[in-house]
């Protein structure tokens, strides 16, 4: 018991010296985010991609040989949501780097969207097609707005 103590003693100084020597959150400089893609490129192979697989769970194939129902179904199917999901939650925070953002509405349509993306990986993460479904009308909705808002086709 003795040694363990020691050996408790010498882990818990030698962190603190390593402490000593890192900068704190305070002291880290602020990290410079940029642009690194223009806006249409950035919809089209970020950010549509990823709302597209979440728009999926509501979608119906018609075709010759009938019906095919396009809701997740296997692990698999899953987990492409729970990575279109993610992608998009994260994606917002490149819609707010500052040379990005033309005015307070678009934080706001951002922001909404982050909600909305947040909720549709939650579902997913649990295989809950219905909240996964209610979310993806959510995102066409607050797509579909800031579209309109921005002139966008």
């Amino acid at each position: 018991m003795v040694g363990y103590r020691v050996l408790t003693k010498a882990l818990a100084a030698g962190a603190l010296a390593v402490a000593a020597f890192l900068p704190s959150r305070a002291e880290t400089p602020a990290a410079h985010f940029k642009a690194r893609v223009d806006m249409k490129t950035f919809m089209e192979h970020v950010l549509t991609p990823a709302a597209t697989v979440i728009w999926r769970v509501n979608g119906l194939i018609i075709d010759a040989s009938g019906e095919h129902d396009l809701s997740p179904k296997t692990d698999s199917d899953w987990e492409r949501v729970v990575s279109g999901a993610a992608t998009l939650a994260e994606a917002t925070n490149a819609l707010m780097i500052p040379e990005r953002v033309p005015d307070r509405e678009w934080i706001k349509y951002a922001e909404k969207l982050a909600v909305a993306a947040v909720k549709a990986y939650r579902g997913a993460e649990d295989h809950d097609l219905k909240a996964v479904s209610e979310v993806s009308d959510q995102l066409d909705a607050v797509c579909a707005a800031c579209h309109r808002h921005y002139g966008v086709e």
